[in-house]
């Protein structure tokens, strides 16, 4: 048995023992054989241990946010493939893809503001206020929403169980239960989208130069 599977196996016991969490079973252990101060207050032993501990599930996290934030990017990436092949699809056979809609509240003769927009352009196409029944709509226009109800475009949310969750430690279920709220917030938070545009340029494979003659 490695000294890393005994110490497991140690705080493990002292947890039933006591009946106390994993974490402080191990805070207690930690402690215990590696002072975090000597008898003269000069940082000892402990305050190594207690930062190997930090390190660890500093690169634990790290490593789910930054694995999830790729997968949020590939996601997007062949979303917008998609999207892109059906529009030339619509496009070669004439019809104008648009998107807009609803943009405000109802009024009180139930009627709202809309808008409908070219998608490749943004240029606006139409506006009003009125029933959704009486928006403007010119023939060969084409909602892009479509895409969406042909089935042509997955709009489902990645799994937030991602495999990145099966490398922590099964014996910290606080941790697991932070990553977890984590990744499921990236799917819907500004700062993700951010975060992953920016980390999607980072990773991205350098092109080649080519050499000028």
């Amino acid at each position: 048995m490695t000294s890393n599977a005994a110490f497991k196996k140690q705080t493990r016991a002292l947890s039933a023992q006591e009946g106390i969490p994993y974490a402080e079973a191990r805070s207690r252990l930690l402690g215990t054989k590696h002072p975090r101060s000597g008898a003269d207050g000069t940082p000892g032993p402990g305050a190594t241990a207690g930062s190997a501990v930090v390190d660890e599930y500093a690169q634990l996290i790290g490593k789910a946010l930054i694995v999830r934030a790729i997968e949020l990017a590939t996601a997007d990436s062949k979303f917008d493939a998609a999207e892109r092949t059906w529009v030339d699809s619509r496009e070669r056979k004439g019809l104008r893809v648009v998107e807009g809609g609803q943009t405000g509240p109802y009024n009180s003769d139930d009627k709202a503001p809309w808008e409908i927009n070219d998608w490749r352009t943004g240029q606006t196409l139409a506006t009003g206020v009125s029933s959704y029944e009486d928006m403007t709509w010119e023939p060969g226009w084409v909602d892009i929403s479509v895409a969406v109800s042909d089935g042509a475009l997955d709009i489902n949310d990645l799994d937030h169980n991602t495999t990145v969750l099966d490398e922590l430690r099964d014996d910290e279920p606080e941790l697991v239960r932070f990553v977890e709220r984590l990744i499921a917030a990236m799917d819907y938070e500004e700062w993700s989208h951010d975060f992953t545009e920016w980390l999607a340029l980072k990773t991205a494979p350098e092109r080649p130069t080519t050499a000028q003659s």
